[in-house]
């Protein structure tokens, strides 16, 4: 089992299935109370669609029952993190470079602690550059960052 609780051949499956079809593997976990819940996020570059999801989930129960890894019931989601995704790791962050981002930080950084703008990428010694409104160049420490989310353009 890994970290969250996921059988470590199941998550390879996962993300071997993810990088063959175009995926980035977001996360995956398990819940539940009384029925076990397998929870994969995926996205791609334009976003993922309800199809591909759907055809996703069908190929991950075959696998899963093919090898019959949970006895009984359990329930599977695989979903899009949304337009607002949480960006976590150094993967996130590069995938989501020129994006317009919210920075929100557990210590004022610039006397903010939420800053907008353009993700500009990681920086020498994991820093996050972010540039303002202004152009200017902002960095903050990874160490210092609660959250980051993409923003949603608005329609106008």
């Amino acid at each position: 089992m890994n970290k969250r609780g996921i059988p470590e051949e199941l998550a390879a499956y996962v993300e071997e299935e993810a990088v063959k079809n175009g995926y980035v593997l977001v996360d995956i976990g398990l819940g539940g109370r009384n029925v076990p819940c397998i929870e994969v996020v995926l996205d791609k570059k334009r976003g993922i669609t309800l199809d591909e999801c759907a055809r996703i989930n069908r190929n991950i129960v075959s696998w899963i029952d093919e090898r019959g890894l949970f006895s009984g019931k359990y329930t599977l989601d695989v979903c899009s993190p949304g337009l607002d995704r949480e960006l976590r790791t150094d993967g996130d962050f590069t995938w989501a470079e020129s994006r317009k981002v919210r920075v929100t930080t557990r210590e004022p950084v610039d006397g903010k602690s939420e800053i907008e703008g353009k993700l500009l990428g990681i920086r020498d010694g994991g820093d996050i550059a972010i540039e303002a409104e202004d152009a200017q160049e902002i960095r903050i420490e990874r160490d210092k960052i609660a959250k980051v989310r993409l923003l949603v353009a608005k329609r106008k």
